[in-house]
């Protein structure tokens, strides 16, 4: 039986709570967006609105800033209590494989983890140079020779939206964790 719209919602709702309620300290939008959109459990459409109405509601607040003045959102009291009567509706394998990916990206935004991509076109086609950087080494770089500039760019865009998952991937596969794969 398919979900409303309501209920889709409220899903979201307790989700967003869900990673907050855990990760337990403030984060700016585009970090909460990251870690509750990364495994498809939640979409951009009902994110949006439910993170807006948490807010109107009293369940999430923002009281600080970064310094470059993005405001911080953290879970309040009464948000914690609408988890704490919610959260047995998150499916648990769901919940962990969140935390565990939003944990993840968190540590990337602490630790100034920052990614690019580039196309430089060789010869006959575009080599595609993607690279995962902190501030003491090379996390991940890897190249693709291409002979389709549009792929290319696709690929550079992608690598830039999610360079955590195709990180995660990269090293599931070579670990021989392919279950990840099909997870994701």
């Amino acid at each position: 039986m398919a979900l409303d719209e309501k209920e889709i919602r409220t899903q979201a709702k307790i989700f967003i709570l869900y990673i907050l309620g855990n990760i337990d300290e403030p984060v700016e939008f585009t970090t909460v967006n990251d870690m509750v959109l990364q495994d498809g459990l939640v979409n951009y459409f009902d994110f949006a609105p439910a993170f807006s109405e948490l807010l109107e509601q009293g369940q999430l607040v923002s009281d600080s800033r970064t310094p470059e003045g993005e405001p911080l959102y953290h879970i309040t009291p009464q948000g914690r209590s609408v988890l704490e009567t919610y959260e047995q509706d998150l499916l648990s394998d769901d919940k962990d494989r969140a935390l565990r990916h939003a944990l993840r990206v968190l540590a990337f935004k602490r630790n100034g983890v920052r990614q690019t991509s580039r196309v430089a076109e060789t010869g006959s086609g575009w080599t595609v140079t993607c690279t995962i950087a902190d501030n003491r080494k090379t996390l991940l770089e890897t190249s693709v020779f291409l002979s389709d500039k549009s792929l290319a760019d696709k690929l550079c865009a992608n690598f830039e939206d999610r360079a955590d998952i195709i990180y995660r991937g990269i090293l599931s596969l070579l670990s021989g964790d392919v279950d990840f794969i099909f997870d994701a």
